[in-house]
């Protein structure tokens, strides 16, 4: 059985304040890895109407493409750090874009860079993988199952409770349809119906059958799950999340079981290697170069030439992006308001590059931002007294201590040299 660990409030409020700066010490460069915004459900999420005895709600959007009300979310997000990175937004050449090929990342990206440099026509370049461009599947299958002891069904056994309560929400309903149980009917070997299937790719086309290893009933639930967070983050009335039956503490303890599972997935550490190691070497080449050559010239340094690139890079992902980064780094974060690990749409990992100028030093500071889920449904104005929730975090092998965990600029470079290197 599942448990969430609980630490005194005292000790959680750091981890949701802004950084406060030293007199001395300097934001130069900033790297934002970011999740796209609400998105309307796509066919893993609804699985063609099988499991749910009523209907989907209506979206505004086609499958898998951001709503209106996601893009004003994001624009709240972007005014935020419009006015956190003011002073490294010189003009339309302190930003660079890159997203994977997806509409939805693609327009987050302009919907956040609309905010944060309003006047500009910022070309967002579509060169990011979001998924490993090469894989040996045979052997991600082994690590992945071998992680599990080879044994899949521990998940339906471990989320026994979350997985009860999501068939009360597909299937209980009073003169409704009859509907097969989502637990039982994707462990059966036996099942060949259309049922069974899923769409190639994230929308209609043809139909190629699903892993029941991969598609157990945990898969199902946290897909589910998702569909629901959506829901509510859209704004949508109440009696239609989860048709009436999802309040928000069911809610959460569902998104529980959607985060643990995928946390699980995902970041086995070939798989977190495989799919986020181009990203994270990106991350620290920009960040080294950053600190040569986009920083004012320093005492003793005459050699540094001021200026010269962009300050800020920020690259348009998926949750699963988010996650794979977050294994290969060994490294966790908080949100205020769900579980541990949790990659709400438009939550970013952040790597800042500080200079101190007393000490000459530059540091990387990461942290986790996200608006909490409230925020995004009731579109929350993040600029004033309430703020979105920022959670520091260390990274094992190259932070110093507490609150921002910093690592020197040549550390960071280690580790992540140390933890893209194919054995």
């Amino acid at each position: 059985m599942l448990f969430r660990f609980v630490l005194p409030a005292v000790l959680l409020l750091p981890a949701f304040c802004s950084f406060a700066q030293t007199p001395t010490d300097d934001v130069r460069a900033v790297v934002i890895v970011a999740r796209h915004g609400v998105r309307a459900p796509i066919e893993n999420e609804t699985r063609s109407s099988v499991f749910n005895a009523q209907r989907w709600p209506a979206w505004p959007s086609a499958p898998g493409d951001l709503t209106p009300h996601g893009i004003a979310a994001l624009k709240r997000m972007g005014e935020f750090y419009r006015q956190r990175y003011a002073t490294l937004l010189h003009d339309c050449n302190s930003v660079a874009v890159e997203s994977t090929n997806t509409s939805r990342t693609i327009g987050s990206a302009k919907a956040v860079m609309s905010v944060v440099v309003p006047d500009c026509d910022v070309r967002v370049m579509a060169d990011l993988t979001a998924d490993p461009p090469s894989i040996d599947k045979a052997k991600l299958a082994d690590a992945t199952h071998g992680r599990m002891a080879d044994q899949p069904e521990w998940f339906t056994h471990a989320f026994a409770r979350p997985l009860e309560e999501m068939h009360d929400v597909l299937a209980k309903c009073a003169g409704c349809k009859q509907v097969p149980d989502f637990r039982t009917s994707m462990l059966d070997p036996s099942a060949h119906s259309e049922n069974m299937m899923q769409a190639q790719g994230e929308k209609a086309g043809a139909l190629v059958p699903r892993d029941p290893r991969k598609e157990n009933a945990a898969a199902l639930g946290a897909d589910f799950s998702e569909n629901f967070l959506l829901q509510y983050a859209e704004g949508m009335p109440m009696d239609q999340v989860g048709w009436g039956r999802v309040d928000r503490a069911r809610l959460d303890d569902l998104m529980e079981m959607n985060t643990r599972y995928h946390d699980f997935i995902l970041r086995t550490p070939y798989y977190a290697q495989q799919a986020a190691g181009a990203m994270a070497q990106k991350i620290s080449d920009w960040l080294s170069m950053a600190a040569i050559l986009n920083i004012p010239v320093r005492p003793g340094r005459p050699d540094v030439p001021a200026g010269g690139r962009e300050s800020v890079l920020y690259l348009s992902v998926h949750d699963a992006n988010l996650t794979w980064l977050g294994g290969l780094l060994r490294i966790a974060w908080l949100v205020s308001d769900e579980t541990l690990n949790a990659t709400p749409p438009g939550s970013a990992l952040v790597f800042e590059l500080h200079h101190n100028r007393q000490s000459n030093a530059d540091t990387v500071q990461v942290f986790f931002i996200a608006q909490t889920l409230d925020q995004i449904r009731n579109l929350t104005d993040l600029t004033r007294a309430e703020k979105p929730s920022i959670s520091p975090i260390y990274v094992p092998g190259c932070s110093g201590p507490g609150p921002g965990y910093a690592c020197s600029m040549e550390a960071f470079v280690r580790v992540t040299k140390e933890a893209t290197k194919v054995p």
